[in-house]
């Protein structure tokens, strides 16, 4: 990850803490931003798309089975990150969360 991401990291957990979001919001936005950063290690963050934070979540999908309540952190913390961090405008792709998966019980 670059020192451009790192920075902008940090300017994003002061933001959080000064808005008093809990530490444990602070944790997670910020650690999901640094995993796409990380995938997206050859990109500058300013440069990241919805598109593709669509591919990063196709991947998280199936590379690691993750779910509906994974994928719509990763979303909130890239809208949350894109609106007030580098104020670029950004649409939470609520249309792109997994749909919630209903199991029937294994009951006779």
């Amino acid at each position: 990850m670059n020192t451009k991401a790192e920075e902008l990291l940090l300017k994003a957990a002061g933001f959080l803490t000064a808005k008093n979001y809990s530490p444990r919001t602070v944790r997670n936005y910020t650690s999901e931003m640094r995993y796409i950063f990380s995938y997206y290690n050859q990109k500058d963050p300013a440069e990241i798309t919805q598109e593709d934070i669509i591919s990063y979540l196709n991947f998280i999908k199936k590379q690691f089975g993750s779910g509906y309540d994974k994928c719509r952190m990763v979303a909130q913390a890239c809208s949350f990150f894109y609106k007030n961090i580098l104020r670029v405008p950004y649409v939470v792709p609520s249309s792109f969360y997994p749909r919630r998966q209903f199991k029937l019980p294994n009951i006779l």
